[in-house]
């Protein structure tokens, strides 16, 4: 509904809107919350930090990422991207990449040695609830007009994994 209003508005030039749909973001900072996505960040965060992170999806698990840093960057790019560039559909969603947990956990590793980092447990605790939530989400999303505008992807995970011990360790 608000995209529809930030289409209709921009059309009848009451403002120059444009909205932005996320993947999942990563590597939050902060402490572990209840949100069913908060595992996407604690399993690269907890371990870094030396604390063991209970994994309450399986492994296996696939889900469309973006981390931190280009999040804020595809904000500012939408906003000061000339309205001209864009189409009467506002609504872009950021570029991401579908990665597996196990994927994230292994470029963690990567990245930990790489820094030589002791690194907190990863453990398998499935959580049924969350489980069932994390299934019905998307694993990938496309975001062919987004990169049309110049919104950037990471170069890979070890990328958002570097970065975030470059500004939180």
């Amino acid at each position: 509904m608000c995209e529809l209003m930030v289409n209709d508005y921009s059309r009848k030039r009451f403002f120059n809107g444009r909205s932005a749909r996320l993947p999942t973001i990563f590597i939050r900072t902060g402490q572990p919350n209840a949100a069913a996505s908060s595992f996407a960040s604690g399993v690269f965060r907890e371990p870094l930090n030396g604390v063991p992170c209970e994994l309450p999806v399986h492994r296996e698990q696939k889900m469309p990422l973006l981390g931190y840093r280009n999040a804020v960057e595809c904000f500012i790019r939408l906003h000061e991207v000339d309205s001209s560039q864009l189409s009467d559909d506002r609504a872009y969603t950021l570029p991401s990449t579908t990665y597996s947990l196990h994927e994230m956990i292994t470029a963690l590793e990567r990245v930990a040695t790489k820094h030589e980092i002791a690194l907190g447990p990863v453990n398998y605790k499935p959580v049924p609830v969350i489980q069932k939530i994390v299934a019905t989400w998307p694993t990938a999303t496309y975001s062919s007009r987004g990169l049309a505008l110049g919104l950037t992807n990471d170069v890979s995970l070890d990328q958002v994994v570097e970065e975030y011990i470059a500004d939180f360790l």
